[in-house]
């Protein structure tokens, strides 16, 4: 895909997402439901992404 004249692919821009998410301090959802929240997705997919990207979807992330 052509994003503002550089092309990117799709995984690229999904990992970007993935390994930028974070929680609050007081945050006690594990990863796969801040990707279900940030990607509008069931539980399955989000949990999938994670492991799709090889992260834990039951790490809990704080700042």
């Amino acid at each position: 895909m052509i994003l503002s004249g550089c092309e990117i692919k799709e995984a690229d821009l999904i990992w970007g997402v993935m390994r930028n998410l974070h929680g609050n301090r007081r945050n006690t959802l594990p990863r796969w439901a801040l990707v279900r929240n940030a990607f509008g997705t069931g539980s399955g997919v989000a949990t999938a992404l994670c492991r799709l990207f090889n992260l834990n979807p039951e790490e809990v992330l704080k700042l």
